[in-house]
């Protein structure tokens, strides 16, 4: 099964942030959404929208592949062969 992996896609939108020169709090205002968001995408309790993760990652100046932790099955099977 593939997946996003949440907490690593988190934590990539956490040091996004972090490395861009805006604040959490500019963010959410840029993308009109709450501290509340943000946070539980950082914590890897949720994932932004598909509109929200295109906006974001243009606010911090990334590629969406960029910031999303893809695992797929077909990855790992390559990789054990």
């Amino acid at each position: 099964m593939s997946y996003i992996d949440q907490e690593a896609t988190g934590e990539l939108l956490r040091l996004a942030v972090k490395s861009s020169s805006f604040s959490v709090s500019d963010i959410c205002k840029e993308m009109n959404i709450s501290t509340t968001s943000i946070y539980n995408w950082f914590r890897g309790d949720t994932l932004p929208s598909i509109e929200n993760l295109f906006l974001f990652a243009e606010l911090v100046g990334q590629k969406v592949d960029d910031i999303v932790v893809y695992v797929s099955d077909r990855n790992n099977k390559a990789d054990a062969a």
